[in-house]
């Protein structure tokens, strides 16, 4: 009989503990869902702010797909002599693509330009030499392009083609060519891809070697 008591007491000692757990649970599951319940709504001004994210994502890409059309189209255009003159392309950084790269030193980042300059038998130290002497336009400025030429007493001295290999010979007594990494990157950049739009170039190397250094 005593034996049996205890069984007795313990069952429903159990039973009990159970009971509160139970209770516990249900209490906890009651309180989540008043929570959630309870949830305020999304404020408008933060609807408004992922909605203009949204439409300004849209219409960046929109502005990247037609560029890059423009770009394609522009690579298969051939170098064309009108009248003594010749139509050539300077590569300008733009602000749409660069920010597609994350403003890196990139090519990708850099679309040709038109140009009409003087056709002449050395075309490609006139290309150079308009690009690093030229300003760029209000309408270029306005469409997202950009450059840091020209540069103070920064100069093409001479444009020596061996093979396929181009050779930059630079003239800049105020250090122009120097600064920051990203600046003098895109420096680099825009001449090396200016000058490979040539068929005949296909390696592009500066000299003095102490040029374009950060």
């Amino acid at each position: 009989m005593i034996v049996k008591s205890k069984i007795n007491l313990a069952l429903i000692f159990v039973i009990i503990v159970l009971s509160i757990l139970l209770l516990i649970c249900i209490t906890y599951l009651q309180k989540r869902r008043a929570a959630r319940d309870r949830q305020e709504p999304v404020p408008q001004e933060v609807l408004s702010a992922i909605e203009k994210e949204r439409m300004y994502s849209t219409k960046l890409q929109r502005r990247i797909d037609a560029l890059e059309k423009e770009m394609e189209r522009l690579k298969h255009e051939r170098i064309v002599v009108k009248e003594g003159r010749v139509k050539v392309f300077h590569y300008l950084p733009n602000k749409i693509m660069a920010e597609k790269v994350d403003y890196e030193v990139d090519p990708r980042a850099l679309l040709p330009v038109e140009r009409e300059i003087p056709f002449s038998d050395n075309l490609i130290y006139d290309t150079i030499d308009s690009l690093i002497q030229n300003e760029i336009s209000e309408k270029e400025t306005q469409a997202g392009f950009w450059t840091g030429f020209p540069g103070d007493s920064f100069r093409l001295l001479s444009a020596d083609l061996q093979g396929n290999t181009l050779t930059l010979h630079f003239d800049d007594p105020k250090y122009f060519t120097s600064g920051g990494s990203n600046r003098v990157g895109y420096l680099w950049l825009q001449i090396k891809m200016t000058a490979l739009q040539f068929p005949e170039v296909r390696q592009v190397r500066y000299i003095p070697q102490t040029l374009f250094q950060p």
